[in-house]
This record gives structure tokens, C-alpha cells and sequence, in this order.
């Protein structure tokens, strides 16, 4: 076993430690482009870059994707984000469908999830809005479309399964 001398030691650890601030320098400017606090200028923005049919302003945005409505709320001063579509009426689910639904939420929905908010199911994502990405926004609008879509078949938002065995479904899934 070769040990190196204490001059060459303190050499090697020198230039580690001249070299680590040019390091953590260039790491922290390029997380610092992509890190920039969400605004609902830059949420409208991204929008209608996505979206060609957007109405609305002022963090309350509206819009259609495959003839579906999807709604955007956003409040910078409780720092808020929810994307949604609604799915189905309250009244008209069956028990079989709340219970795929549940499961949904856990292996199949992702980051989006099933909800219910005044008398309708509805398709969401909610996230803090300072901390979302641009990436992560676009990433909602196909995930919110995608679950409002599948409900009543696979119930998810993609094609990632997490963990989700033939098992674990609901016997009556296939004639719902």
C-alpha cells in the first residue's frame, strides 16, 4: 500500500478545494435557469403556447383539449396551482368506479389524481405555484386530459403502472 506524502496530500486537497467553488459555481447558475419561480405570466404564457383555444386571465383560465374542458387555477398570493377537467356527475358512479378510481390514485394516476369537488368528478393536479416548471406544468395538462379521458377504462394518465396487478383490480374493472 502506497501513502502519499504529506506535501503531495495537501497539494491534491488544495486543488480539490480551488476547483469545488468553480464547480458548485457552474452547477447552482444552471439549476438557477431552471429553478426560476413559477408567475402567472409565465403560466399564461406557457398556456398559450400550448393550448391554441385559452380564455380567461388572471390566474383563471379556461380552454378545451379534444373537446374535453380543462380549467387552470391559479393564486400567487396563497402560492396555488390546480389544473382539472371534470369527469362524470357524482350521481352517476358506481361503487365499482369509485373503487377503480381509489386505486387509480395509487397505482395509475401519477401526479394527476381523481377528486371530487361540487357534485362532479373531476381529473387533478394541484402544486405549489412559485416551485412548478415549465416541464411539470405541461407534464399536468396531459396527465389532467389523459385520467379525465380513461376513466371508465385503464384510469390512468399514461401508460406507467405502478405496480398494478390483474389481482389488485377490481373483479367487475372490464365492464365498467
Amino acid at each position: 500500500m502506497t501513502f502519499l506524502t504529506r506535501p503531495v496530500a495537501f497539494a491534491i486537497a488544495g486543488s480539490i478545494a480551488l476547483s469545488l467553488p468553480l464547480i458548485t459555481t457552474t452547477a447552482c447558475a444552471q439549476t438557477t435557469e431552471q429553478l426560476q419561480p413559477m408567475t402567472l405570466t409565465r403560466l399564461e404564457q406557457i398556456l398559450e403556447s400550448e393550448v391554441s383555444n385559452v380564455e380567461g386571465e388572471n390566474g383563471q383560465w379556461r380552454f378545451s383539449v379534444a373537446g374535453r374542458a380543462v380549467i387552470v387555477l391559479a393564486d400567487a398570493s396563497n402560492d396555488r396551482m390546480r389544473v382539472f377537467s371534470p369527469v362524470v356527475p357524482v350521481e352517476e358512479l358506481t361503487a365499482q368506479q369509485v373503487q377503480a378510481m381509489l386505486a387509480a390514485n395509487f397505482h395509475t394516476a401519477l401526479d394527476a389524481r381523481y377528486a371530487v369537488t361540487d357534485g362532479a368528478v373531476v381529473a387533478v393536479y394541484v402544486h405549489p405555484l412559485s416551485t412548478l416548471q415549465g416541464d411539470n406544468f405541461r407534464s399536468a395538462l396531459r396527465q389532467v386530459v389523459s385520467l379525465a379521458e380513461t376513466f371508465g377504462s385503464s384510469y390512468s394518465s399514461n401508460e406507467l403502472n405502478f405496480g398494478l396487478r390483474q389481482r389488485q383490480q377490481p373483479s367487475d374493472l372490464e365492464q365498467i
